[in-house]
């Protein structure tokens, strides 16, 4: 299996309209499951932002019962009057809780990378430019090796980063031995893994009674993706690859669109170091 010192992770996110005046400023609990609240002001008033459930990509439950539990949150502490926004985003967590922020390998030394903000993309994205600006023009910064993205003192993190592959290995297995059904009847909104002559389909039926019909294997890795109901997509559990219903890539790291006629072999992927 192809290992990984990143994982993405989605969270979810209601805006609100409620009866009470937000009290201002930014709040999270220390419990689990997290959650998290602020305020906008927008031009229909104000709206309370709730944010939580998070899971990683392509692995939660039927993702409308994500938002279901934020609307029961908020419904615990305001007065909800409407809720006219809800979506979710993905965000790139590193295995040991440290952005990757430098030369992209040691052997590229005019590629640089930042990721892996683990949701604080505000004030590790001002880390990024400060360490960038001082590694391109003055060739060095004081905390260029704890940020270095080839570091080594990972190894401290060597438990996460196991259990983090073994979760990307068990989901590419389980996704090939999974038994998808045999009954074609999609209803409209619904989107399901189907068997068409012995091939695992993913299929989709629109509002208007189109049905669209697509490879559910990744073109990344070669995993099998799974139905997000909420956001009508395919999502990888391995990598975080997400496709439209149509096929269309959303998010990376997969680079290609979903085709009836296109299979991948990781193999020959691993071979080729084409991913």
């Amino acid at each position: 299996m192809y290992f990984s010192r990143i994982y993405p992770e989605r969270s979810y996110i209601i805006a609100i309209k409620a009866k009470e005046k937000y009290p201002g400023g930014m709040y999270i609990n220390a419990e689990q499951p997290a959650r998290s609240l602020r305020c906008h002001d927008s031009e229909d008033g104000e709206l309370i932002l709730v944010v939580g459930d998070e899971h990683k990509t392509g692995q939660g439950i039927d993702t409308n019962q994500h938002y279901k539990a934020l609307m029961d949150f908020a419904d615990e502490i305001f007065t909800i009057e409407d809720i006219p926004f809800r979506w979710s985003t993905q965000d790139c967590m590193t295995v040991d809780g440290i952005p990757y922020i430098g030369h992209f390998t040691s052997k590229t030394p005019n590629m640089y990378i930042a990721t892996g903000f683990q949701k604080w993309g505000m004030t590790n994205s001002m880390v990024s430019a400060i360490l960038l600006r001082d590694l391109i023009i003055q060739g060095e910064n004081p905390w260029q090796d704890v940020y270095n993205p080839s570091r080594k003192t990972i190894i401290a993190s060597t438990k996460n980063f196991i259990v983090e592959n073994l979760n990307v290995a068990e989901q590419f297995i389980e996704g090939k031995l999974s038994s998808p059904s045999k009954n074609l009847d999609v209803q409209p909104g619904e989107g399901k893994v189907i068997k068409i002559n012995e091939e695992r389909i993913g299929a989709y039926r629109d509002e208007e009674g189109m049905l669209y019909l697509v490879n559910t294997t990744c073109t990344h890795m070669g995993c099998e993706l799974n139905w997000n109901a909420a956001e009508k997509s395919w999502d990888c559990p391995c990598h975080g690859s997400r496709f439209s219903y149509m096929g269309e890539v959303l998010e990376g790291p997969a680079i290609r669109p979903l085709r009836m006629t296109h299979d991948v072999n990781l193999i020959e992927k691993l071979f080729k170091d084409d991913f």
